[in-house]
């Protein structure tokens, strides 16, 4: 190809990239204007509408075409819908802190960079300023592939009547093995990482570095502050931890399992409008007695509608009872899982709705 060949292509390059910018500012103006309309008829909501943005996501990607991947393409209309939300509205999510950790990565998957994150000692802090309209939203991990459910949130969920859940993410976990410097893994002294990175490294950590001193730490961000402040300290960390405290990668993504994801819910004050792409969640508390669980999903199987997750315990407030956590396809204004939750309640059990939101794209 000549340099006249390149130049004519560059030129067309520059035509389309000046036709996206004025597109992108007509969007972001018509925003605007429906951020108006919005905060007249609903004042004191937040603007951000979780079903708007899933059916947004789902029909540009079931438009596109390529080469840019599905994956790329979500990542610039998340960046997108952020940078015209935060025209509209200077949206608030919370998280479980410090910066750096896996949550924040979650916020930022979630809801681009656009928007005031704030981050939390605890799960419950999170929960606490949702409910007191300190933040318009919190981001809480739920579960892990490899290490399983966290009771905290679960617990949350249970207590908390007027918060539900708004959406969900699922967040690929890579663990980078990093210090403050390059150096040998065996001049190290010690490893340090919150104690489930710990753990779903803890294969490659026997094989690659043996019985080396392990240090628990609070998060694995709070791993990163001691590995920069220390030498010779290694640290498991995510990529955000990587930049955000200046490390030096030594080993990329040394987590046993090549699939480990955590799963993060997205709750709120609201509920979520149907999209035809849903997901519900319940508390249902029966007696502790045989065939409980088996009334419970009974109705489910009845009417064919898929069971995502169920997770079982003893309720904490009745010691002959059990709660069973239950994730199911569909909205809680469906015809066909009104009814489903209408047979339950019917056989004494006692069910909560803890939310309807939008699958996960």
């Amino acid at each position: 190809m000549s340099k006249k060949d390149l130049d004519v292509l560059r030129r067309k390059i520059d035509k389309i990239d000046k036709g996206i910018l004025n597109l992108i500012q007509e969007r972001a103006n018509i925003a605007i204007k429906v951020g108006n309309i919005k905060s007249k008829n609903e004042p004191g909501k937040t603007l951000y509408k979780p079903e708007r943005e899933s059916k947004i996501l789902r029909s540009i990607i079931a438009a596109n075409e390529g080469p840019i991947s599905d994956e790329r393409v979500r990542v610039i209309y998340k960046e997108l819908i952020s940078a015209c939300l935060s025209l509209e509205e200077g949206l608030k999510v919370g998280y479980l802190g410090p910066e750096g950790t896996h949550s924040e990565a979650a916020v930022l998957d979630h809801f681009g960079s656009k928007i005031k994150r704030f981050p939390n000692s605890t799960i419950d802090d999170v929960f606490y300023q949702v409910l007191n309209k300190e933040i318009n939203l919190g981001v809480v991990p739920v579960e892990n592939s490899s290490e399983g459910v966290i009771n905290t949130t679960l617990n949350c969920l249970a207590d908390n009547k007027d918060i539900y859940i708004n959406g969900e993410i699922y967040l690929d976990i890579n663990h980078q093995l990093a210090g403050a410097k390059n150096f040998e893994i065996k001049d190290a002294i010690a490893i340090a990482s919150h104690p489930q990175a710990l753990g779903q490294c803890n294969k490659w950590i026997e094989r690659n570095i043996g019985s080396i001193k392990r240090l628990e730490m609070s998060s694995s961000a709070e791993a990163a502050k001691y590995a920069r402040e220390n030498s010779n300290i290694l640290c498991i960390v995510n990529t955000l931890a990587v930049s955000k405290y200046k490390l030096k990668v030594i080993k990329n993504n040394i987590q046993d399992y090549s699939e480990n994801k955590t799963r993060f819910l997205v709750v709120g004050r609201e509920k979520v409008s149907k999209t035809g792409n849903d997901k519900t969640s319940m508390l249902i508390q029966t007696e502790n007695n045989p065939g409980a669980l088996l009334r419970v999903l009974t109705p489910f199987e009845k009417r064919n509608i898929n069971l995502s997750k169920i997770e079982t315990r003893p309720s904490r407030d009745n010691i002959n009872s059990h709660d069973f956590f239950i994730d199911c396809e569909g909205h809680q204004s469906d015809r066909k899982l009104k009814t489903v939750i209408d047979e339950i309640k019917d056989s004494g059990a006692y069910v909560r709705l803890l939310g309807s939101y939008p699958e996960f794209i």
